[in-house]
Order: structure tokens, then sequence, then C-alpha cells
């Protein structure tokens, strides 16, 4: 999808993965405001959103695992400088 890209956020209470396509031009915490909405809708006895979620990366192969990303940031930014793709596994928090 243009304009978009495809994360997969870890959802522990049910030990899975639910894939998302975020657009670009969202910063982080609006992405990680809906995602956390979304998932409410799809699972409402077990997710509730706070309004303070972040998005903390789950699967780099390198020393950023575990980063909490910049909630400022834009989606966009993060996919130009590699932090995001296609794919990504995120955890919300």
């Amino acid at each position: 999808m243009k304009d978009k890209v495809e994360l997969r956020i870890a959802f522990m209470p049910k030990h899975r993965d639910v894939t998302f396509w975020v657009p670009l031009d969202l910063s982080v915490s609006q992405a990680a405001s809906l995602i956390s909405s979304l998932l409410a809708k799809e699972e409402p006895a077990l997710w509730e959103p706070t309004g303070e979620e972040d998005l903390i990366l789950c699967d780099s192969l390198d020393s950023s695992d575990g980063n909490l990303l910049n909630p400022n940031e834009s989606v966009r930014a993060l996919c130009l400088q590699g932090v995001l793709a296609n794919g990504t596994r995120l955890a919300l928090v």
C-alpha cells in the first residue's frame, strides 16, 4: 500500500502478532493511539486504551531492540532511517 507501512504488533494477551497498515504521515504517538484504538475495538475484553501508549522495537537485529520509539518522530522519517519497514515487529505499551 502506498504511503503506509505494515507493522506487526506483539499482542501478548493472545500470544500472537496483529498486523496494521499505518499511514506514513502520522507521528509515532498518533500511530500508537490509532493502533491502541483498533486493538480495543478488536479485543475489548483484552485491551483498553489509556491514551499514553508507546511503541517499542521488538525484532531488530541490533542493539536497538527494546528501544522506545520517539513519540514525536514521524513514521515516514523512521522508515527513511531504516528503523521501520514492512513487517517490523513492535510492542504497544
